[in-house]
């Protein structure tokens, strides 16, 4: 009688080397030079410049669709703010820890708070209140990444 090959034990060292390859390559990057050379590199290859120009353009809509007291388009200028957050998180990681840490903080507090935003039902809501101030947070955030992008030469 012969004995039934190992197939399961081998089709599970292929799925667990296939989910462990990200976690092993994380500190990888295929950019070269400096750590400003890559972010530059990194920036480039992402656009991410004008993603965060896109995210910033759909926090003043919102702010003037408050002003114009218009819900309608605030909630769905908050979605569209969830939108465009997520094109510019599906770019991390960044070549800088430091650097992919701001932008998350930024990125997830955009999204957080447009997700509260467009779920409004009035203007006067506490949840505008709530999500104006949770994207002010990221608001901060982006700003210092922008700062540690213009250190490295990115504008």
């Amino acid at each position: 009688m012969r004995a039934c090959p190992r197939r399961p034990l081998q089709a599970a060292a292929v799925l667990g080397a296939v989910l462990l390859a990200p976690v092993a390559t994380a500190g990888c990057t295929g950019y070269s030079g400096t750590q400003a050379n890559q972010v530059s590199q990194w920036a480039s290859q992402y656009a991410v410049v004008p993603n965060d120009r896109t995210v910033i353009s759909d926090i003043m809509a919102i702010r003037r669709s408050l002003q114009a007291r218009r819900l309608k388009d605030v909630t769905s200028n908050c979605s569209g703010l969830v939108y465009d957050t997520g094109t510019a998180y599906g770019n991390l990681p960044t070549p800088d820890n430091a650097l992919t840490n701001e932008l998350n903080v930024a990125y997830q507090d955009f999204a957080s708070g447009g997700s509260t935003c467009a779920a409004a039902a009035s203007l006067h809501s506490s949840r505008i209140t709530s999500a104006l101030a949770t994207i002010g947070e990221g608001v901060v955030a982006l700003d210092r990444a922008t700062r540690r992008l213009a250190a490295d030469g990115v504008r």
